[in-house]
């Protein structure tokens, strides 16, 4: 975890940012608050259209992850991501202000690349084009590797929705929930290589309401990782003092199976609410 020894900042040109992210209701909260803070400036958006992986079409990643993971959970995350964006008019008619990541983009007139693959030759030249500081990851489902980690100047970086290096993988605050633990929390690390390794940055926690629901909890920590990951920018970096993830052990979880979704629901967890739904607009 980061400690910060002095947490002023000086007057410095903003910190261009490019966001990488597969579009969702998560997406468009971390984007909004990029967006507004008046010392970033959001240059660039890399929308994943990967489902599960490049061999999928779209059709045929939903029916993979249906198969995985059963309907309830693959209702979720429809919910979350496709039917979020599929109802966007339905949602400006009704004055619900929380845009989906492609309609934010054209408001602010942010140039947004959609990719299967972020390694691929026209991704690579995509970041170059905007000129980054940084290159945020937050809900993203591609592994970023050595071309774009190791472009000049550029960091990188990552949101993950758990306690590093515990809940490594997909979905850690569904398995944190399964797993019944009282503790949940979110953590900006560096990126490397793996999926969430790299130094840990910055973390926060939180007590575990079991009135709250899977939704609600994932909300909760992408919008607390994005503030903290503001709070690292803008803090000169020499202050700050990263944990190395070498030598801790920690789990990988893939998708959640069947299985795992019927304990879920057993313990009486809820993925979604229509009120929770609601009220995170």
């Amino acid at each position: 975890m980061v400690l910060l020894k002095n947490e002023s900042t000086s007057a410095q040109a903003k910190k261009r940012i490019v966001f990488c992210t597969y579009a969702s209701i998560y997406s468009s909260k971390v984007m909004e608050m990029l967006i507004a803070d008046n010392d970033i400036e959001l240059v660039g958006v890399i929308n994943s259209t990967r489902v599960l992986s490049t061999k999928y079409g779209h059709l045929s990643g939903a029916l993979k992850q249906i198969k995985t993971s059963g309907l309830r959970y693959s209702s979720y995350l429809f919910m979350v991501t496709d039917a979020f964006k599929a109802l966007q008019p339905l949602f400006l008619f009704q004055k619900w202000p929380l845009r989906d990541v492609h309609r934010l983009a054209k408001l602010h007139d942010i140039p947004v690349h959609d990719t299967k693959d972020i390694n691929s030759i026209d991704s690579v030249e995509f970041i170059r084009s905007v000129t980054p500081d940084f290159l945020l990851g937050s809900h993203f489902n591609q592994l970023i590797k050595k071309d774009v980690l190791s472009l000049d100047s550029l960091q990188c970086i990552n949101i993950h929705p758990s306690l590093l290096p515990k809940y490594q993988g997909v979905d850690p605050v569904f398995f944190a929930m399964n797993d019944e633990q009282k503790t949940i929390g979110v953590t900006v690390h560096r990126m490397a290589e793996t999926f969430d390794s790299g130094e840990i940055l910055m973390q926060r926690a939180y007590d575990v309401d079991k009135t709250k629901s899977l939704f609600f909890n994932n909300c909760l920590l992408f919008q607390e990782g994005i503030r903290l990951t503001l709070k690292w920018i803008k803090t000169d970096q020499k202050q700050l003092l990263p944990t190395s993830t070498e030598n801790l052990s920690g789990n990988y979880d893939s998708w959640p199976t069947s299985k795992n979704v019927k304990n879920f629901k057993k313990m009486g967890n809820r993925f979604i609410s229509l009120t929770g739904l609601w009220k995170q607009q």
